[in-house]
């Protein structure tokens, strides 16, 4: 594969729409980052999860580099670097939301406080069953959205980012889908506070 004379000349090259710079760019930088990637994760998948990720958003994003303001390398590394502090961010939170949603789901109703732990535990997978056909029916946009905020723990700036979207689009796209979901949900006595969502 031939490389450019010039270092930078190959992130115009993706801007400009040229997949195949896309692979090369990958080539020249893939080890560095994923490295990097997996000394800041500690795991591997998460590591090469994020590393598409970084190339997604660099493929994305390459009318944006300015090599005025560093080089290439530097730039990935930066992406690379913001993407893995994310993962992080969103392995805390969702972390912190699984722990408080097994405190909440138990005080749905005496039924559940009172009964066994085998009722309990048949309960909840009910629970969990009809939460996963809800958000099947949800639109693929609504759905991600909703992914992206309680599973990844992305505020809704950052799935605007992430997506690409205007701030206000994800706003009311988590609006409706927390809308639909609270009606297929309405007989389950905890889910009509919209709070507990």
């Amino acid at each position: 594969m031939t490389m450019p004379a010039n270092p930078t000349a190959i992130l115009p090259a993706i801007a400009a729409g040229d997949t195949v710079a896309v692979a090369e760019l990958y080539d020249r930088h893939g080890s560095t980052l994923y490295a990097l990637l997996l000394k800041i994760l500690g795991d591997r998948p998460d590591a090469q999860e994020v590393l598409q990720e970084t190339f997604l958003t660099a493929w994305r994003r390459a009318g944006d580099f300015d090599p005025g303001r560093g080089s290439e390398i530097a730039w990935l590394v930066s992406i690379a670097r913001n993407r893995a502090i994310d993962r992080l961010r969103s392995r805390n939170l969702r972390s912190v939301r699984e722990e408080e949603a097994g405190r909440e789901i138990p005080m749905a109703g005496p039924s559940v406080v009172s009964s066994g732990d085998a009722e309990r535990g048949a309960m909840l997978g009910q629970l969990r069953t009809r939460m996963r056909s809800a958000l099947a029916e949800l639109p693929e946009a609504q759905k991600s959205v909703l992914e992206l905020a309680y599973f990844q723990g992305l505020s809704q700036t950052e799935i605007a980012e992430k997506l690409g979207e205007p701030l206000g689009t994800i706003k009311t796209r988590t609006q409706l889908a927390m809308k639909k979901l609270r009606e297929k949900l309405k007989d389950l006595g905890w889910f009509d506070d919209a709070r507990r969502i």
